[in-house]
């Protein structure tokens, strides 16, 4: 008969027995170093060692290549419309179910990796809900947190952290940008390691891009792609590659951080989905370097992206893998970056090349097609040539056959462009800016592009109030004077009705070239300050840039200045009007005077409204010479309908391209005729509700921060050179009331 003490041992054996099971279901995650984890890939790969990547330090004696005539040609590129069994790729059906699934197994296989099929549900949560005001707009922000189901591995937790911020009043559901972006915490703390100059190359000193999104009329989001998976090779066993594979380190073929941080993406448009404040069907994706990759990923695998910002991605994003400038695939198979890609990728850093590799860059830009994408890279002075600005830019033709089997635009050139050149007229977008590891100045360019695509509701909700800067070219002298009036006389009813209105300081734009052709007009400058109004920088002679050269029109533009500094003395002149509101009829052209402006601290005073105002001096001066009061009304009437027009004009001009009215800035002249009509303009913009503000006011609206970056001709006001550049459908200001004039009082 058994003893107490026999049972009792054969019951805890049996509870060993029992619960030794359930230990083992959850063994706690392996923890190795990136170093151990990537020596274990190497042994499972049976490779003893791997080619040594090159150096970003130019004077290390195995720099890096940044010269073009070094540059090793590279076996032909993998055709993207050829399937594997040699057969040409002929009709859309057979890219959808033949080709596309093809070269997204060769990437899933031996570049990014695969997702596992048994990836856990993300649940979303609002943690937060906070009303604020940026740059001018009411929004709401969320803060959410999307908690990975960890019940089948609860020693690992995923709470992937996600903004996003949304216009209070929009009239629907709106577009987003997200971004994959750096934490608050991890911002400030860059922020506070830069200089000032630093701070403002790097984060720009204008709009923010959250500003810039904000003014279209859409929303924005910033996803933490460190919290779906850690940056590092010693957290593949954590994050959601650790909880998939329950703490085990990867298989060769499994997911890298890329992969991963690009699956958090689409969980979050998973909640857009789900939020009635968001155009699920219009958001995209934007990142830098590393995150720049991460969101060509993202638009490669998830056709539900509808744009992608692709910022200096370089090796493993749009640049050509084969290709040796800058980075290479040996850098990146490096113990440092290797847990970006999957296990398999380290052999093409030995003992294969990457020639051997079955695809590259341009098949993963072509699997973003039909939808748009925009490539982005700084300069290679700035930035560096370790993104490879050219790689990139070739990755990106290569996957214009795509596009044009589709019926879509490609870059339209196989020539690398000059800096700062905008090839935006296609499906695929390249830029370079001028800048450096950022993606700051091309930001503006970018929602010139993506605005073709994306369109927020009718009425965005933004604020609508109607505000105007007034500004008067062409002091002190402007067009022929009526018999007996002075140019003097032109400046104090000008400046009295200004001050009626209770406008604040108007900037006047001057030519100093009319000081010498008439001496007697110089106390319009002394009247003009004495009323507290500003002056600046209309060039010398009011000379057009578009039939002069570069040089000619930037020393004239520094003649201007000793009479600005005697005039203005400590206060600030640095603003440019271009005559004509000609801005260069070439790219070359309007590049180079854009680059003398920033170096010598100018601004671009920009025009919204403008409606042919000194077309009415000369026949006023005729009409009151023959004494023609009838001649004088028909000027009064024309005059007033060709404002109205244009007030009207411009505010569709602006809702179309912003969804709002943004802050306008009108064109008038010094000139006979204004004397008599500008109260009367100043009645009909009070009567239309616009507000005047200052001109500073007025371009500090993130609006002027883009630029429309047309292929030639940049002439007209600022709304009409976006409507060019977005093929808008909507008219722009008519002159038709201008056509007559030349015949009344003659």
């Amino acid at each position: 008969m058994p003893t107490l003490r026999s049972t009792h041992r054969t019951f805890c054996a049996l509870l060993v027995v029992l619960v030794t099971p359930l230990r083992d279901a959850n063994p706690p995650p392996v923890h190795l170093t990136a170093e151990q984890d990537h020596q274990r890939i190497l042994e499972l790969l049976h490779i003893t060692a791997l080619r040594r990547g090159p150096d970003g330090d130019p004077k290390s004696p195995n720099a890096a290549n940044f010269d073009e005539s070094k540059v090793s040609p590279y076996l032909k590129l993998p055709d993207p419309l050829l399937l594997n069994d040699g057969q040409k790729v002929t009709t859309e059906q057979l890219w959808w179910s033949q080709r596309r699934p093809e070269i997204v197994e060769e990437f899933d296989r031996e570049i990014y990796g695969r997702v596992p099929k048994n990836t856990p549900n993300v649940h979303w949560a609002v943690l937060s809900t906070t009303p604020e005001e940026i740059g001018g707009v009411t929004v709401i922000t969320k803060k959410l947190a999307g908690h990975a189901d960890n019940s089948s591995y609860p020693l690992i937790n995923v709470d992937i952290q996600l903004t996003l911020t949304t216009p209070t009043k929009a009239n629907g559901p709106v577009p987003v940008m997200m971004e994959f972006g750096l934490s608050p915490e991890v911002l400030e703390a860059i922020k506070k390691r830069m200089s000032e100059a630093q701070r403002a190359t790097f984060f720009g000193s204008g709009p923010t891009w959250q500003q810039q999104v904000l003014a279209m009329g859409w929303g924005y989001a910033v996803l933490i792609p460190t919290t779906v998976q850690a940056d590092n090779g010693a957290g593949l066993t954590d994050g959601i590659i650790g909880l998939a594979n329950k703490g085990q380190p990867r298989k060769l073929d499994d997911w890298g951080a890329l992969r991963a941080w690009a699956w958090g993406a689409s969980r979050a448009l998973d909640y857009f989905e789900t939020d009635k404040a968001v155009d699920a069907k219009q958001v995209g994706i934007e990142g830098l370097s590393r995150y720049g990759k991460a969101a060509l990923v993202t638009m490669a695998y998830d056709p539900r992206f509808a744009v992608g910002f692709i910022g200096s991605s370089g090796e493993g994003g749009a640049k050509i893998l084969r290709r040796n400038f800058g980075e290479q695939v040996e850098n990146i198979a490096s113990s440092a970056e290797y847990y970006w890609m999957a296990g398999n990728f380290l052999k093409y850093a030995g003992p294969l090349t990457p020639n051997d590799l079955p695809v590259d860059s341009h098949e993963l830009i072509a699997l973003c097609a039909p939808r748009p994408v925009f490539i982005s890279s700084g300069s290679q002075q700035v930035e560096g040539g370790w993104v490879d600005a050219k790689g990139m830019f070739l990755g990106a033709v290569g996957a214009g056959s795509v596009y044009k089997f589709f019926g879509k635009k490609d870059l339209g050139t196989t020539e690398f462009p000059p800096m700062g050149t905008a090839l935006i007229d296609g499906d695929i977008a390249f830029r370079q800016h001028s800048g450096g590891h950022t993606n700051g100045p091309n930001w503006p360019t970018f929602l010139t592009f993506a605005s073709r695509y994306i369109k927020g509701p009718a009425v965005a909700g933004l604020p609508d109030t109607l505000e105007v800067a007034l500004t008067f070219d062409d002091l002190p002298v402007h067009g022929p004077l009526p018999a007996g009036m002075t140019r003097v006389d032109v400046a104090n009813c000008i400046i009295r009705a200004l001050q009626a209105a209770h406008a604040p300081p108007t900037y006047g734009f001057v030519n100093a070239k009319g000081l010498q052709q008439e001496p007697a007009s110089a106390p319009v400058l002394q009247l003009w300050r004495a009323a507290g109004f500003p002056l600046a920088n209309h060039t010398f002679s009011h000379m057009d840039l578009n039939t002069n050269s570069v040089e000619s029109f930037e020393q004239d533009l520094v003649a201007n200045e000793q009479t600005l500094k005697e005039s203005m003395g400590r206060e600030d002149w640095h603003w440019l009007r271009y005559p004509y509101l000609h801005e260069g009829d070439t790219p070359e052209k309007h590049r180079a005077v854009s680059n003398f402006l920033s170096e010598h601290g100018y601004k671009v005073a920009q025009v919204t409204i403008s409606f042919g105002d000194y077309a009415y001096n000369a026949p006023y001066a005729r009409c009151l010479a023959k004494n023609d009061q009838q001649g004088i009304e028909q000027l009064r009437r024309s005059y007033m309908e060709g404002a109205s027009d244009s007030l009207q004009q411009s505010r569709a001009m602006s809702n179309a391209l912003f969804a709002r009215n943004i802050k306008h800035v009108m064109l008038l002249h010094i000139g006979g005729f204004e004397t008599l009509m500008l109260p009367h303009l100043l009645d009909l913009l009070k009567e239309r509700g616009f507000t005047l503000i200052p001109l500073s006011e007025a371009e500090s609206d993130p609006a002027y921060s883009m630029h429309p970056d047309l292929p030639a001709n940049w002439g007209g006001t600022f709304l009409e050179q976006f409507v060019r550049a977005r093929h808008l459908s909507v008219s722009e200001d008519s002159d038709a009331h201008l056509t007559q004039l030349d015949s009344v009082c003659r």
